[in-house]
């Protein structure tokens, strides 16, 4: 465990006493976070199967009834400890948007910064507040120096802005996108590794992935991309949109030079706010792309240069450093743990129900995720996808034309065990 991190978790552990002075404009928040704290604190081991304390944990929640939502690599709700916070300080600002009341955010971004720097292992210095991946990722296109000879290694299974981006920059700089594609079935990392390896030259510049693919859940190994890269001259861009606030992650264990993610995923945080991670001895090579007043604060303040956008809506920022909280106190091995568990009830049950499905996500420990992806052919796609969320109350990526089916359906800890044998019954009736 890095320094950085250990600190952090020392953070953690005294922000009962934090949350009167930080936290929230009300007591509502306030609230809500002890109810979880009190939880957490009495909890032993991963809990990943102890059903009635993730049913205390869905309580934090306002969900529908009787909606399931599968959805986490698009868009999650959040809990009350953020959802209070947005609503807090929306009504703070619209009461009293002097700049004497807007004072605080200062302090409150620099406590929201140092909590997502510690969750992650990096330093304060590496983080630059932005609305989501896509901007973060775009962040880290359009300001490396790149042109012709130049070549970036991308995955065929990368998100568009981490994939079609690229190419748009390459048309006006004139540089050369590389795309890999990865075998299906994998058995080592190594397996993993060999089409990049076979790739990856002295012409490269940057290697780019996502850590975890939207298209098929398949992860890749983190620490070793980005060793494949270095050793090859090459910096390494980490789309980290599906594995922040779902996997445990370490970014100067990783080594990585930039990872991005978004607020409204796993993390379970506010729209419109996240970050771009910049490694301290990448930020000289990396041009920002807006800037405005502030800008020489910022310029003084490593990745804070990457951050200069103008007005924004500094209470969500805070919001994310809440969510960043409420999952230390729950324990993210324990989420994860939770979210592996049900992940893999819902696979058994999938494949049980529907034999003729085609599942894209790799089930090999350390390939596979949170995320869920199967092909059912021979099925009305448009009318299915209909009924699975009219009818069911099923909310995933799920659709399709014609005769095939996709489903794409990533559970969280809102979810219960329940449900993932509901979703599989539920489809099967709808197809």
């Amino acid at each position: 465990m890095s320094n950085t991190r250990r600190n952090f978790l020392k953070q953690i552990g005294a922000s009962a006493g934090m949350s009167a002075l930080y936290m929230s404009g009300t007591s509502t928040s306030s609230l809500a976070a002890q109810n979880v704290r009190a939880m957490a604190a009495g909890a032993q081991g991963s809990m990943h199967d102890n059903e009635a304390f993730w049913d205390r944990i869905r309580n934090e929640f306002i969900i529908e009834d009787k909606l399931i939502m599968m959805n986490a690599a698009n868009m999650t709700p959040s809990p009350k400890v953020v959802h209070e916070t947005v609503i807090d300080h929306t009504r703070d600002m619209d009461m009293n948007c002097s700049f004497q009341n807007r004072g605080k955010y200062g302090d409150l971004t620099t406590k929201a910064r140092e909590f997502i720097a510690g969750f992650l292992g990096a330093d304060t210095d590496e983080i630059g507040f932005v609305r989501n991946t896509s901007e973060a990722n775009n962040t880290v296109i359009n300001g490396l120096d790149l042109g012709a000879g130049d070549e970036v290694l991308i995955w065929d299974q990368n998100h568009p802005c981490n994939n079609i981006a690229w190419h748009q920059r390459a048309e006006r700089l004139g540089f050369t996108v590389v795309t890999v594609s990865t075998d299906e079935t994998l058995n080592t990392i190594d397996d993993l590794l060999r089409p990049f390896k076979e790739a990856i030259n002295s012409n490269t510049k940057i290697l780019a992935f996502s850590h975890v693919s939207n298209v098929t859940g398949t992860a890749l190994p983190g620490k070793e991309m980005t060793q494949l890269a270095h050793a090859n001259g090459a910096k390494c861009l980490v789309d980290g949109a599906q594995t922040f606030g779902y996997m445990d992650i370490d970014l100067h264990d990783m080594g990585c030079d930039f990872y991005t993610s978004s607020g409204q995923k796993w993390i379970l945080g506010p729209r419109e706010a996240s970050f771009v991670y910049v490694k301290r001895e990448a930020q000289a090579e990396l041009w920002p792309n807006i800037v405005t007043v502030g800008w020489a604060r910022n310029k003084a303040n490593g990745a804070q240069k990457y951050e200069s956008l103008g007005q924004r809506d500094d209470g969500r920022l805070w919001a994310l450093g809440r969510a960043v909280e409420f999952h230390q106190m729950i324990g993210q091995d324990r989420i994860e743990a939770r979210i592996n568990y049900l992940a893999s009830v819902l696979r058994a049950n999938m494949v049980t129900n529907i034999p003729n499905i085609k599942v894209l996500t790799e089930q090999a420990e350390g390939f596979n995720s949170g995320i869920f992806v199967g092909l059912i052919p021979n099925t009305d796609a448009p009318r299915a996808a209909r009924t699975i969320y009219d009818q069911h109350r099923i909310s995933g990526a799920i659709g399709g034309r014609e005769d095939v089916l996709r489903v794409r359906l990533c559970p969280h800890i809102y979810n219960s065990v329940e449900q993932m044998g509901q979703i599989a019954d539920y489809i099967k009736a709808s197809i």
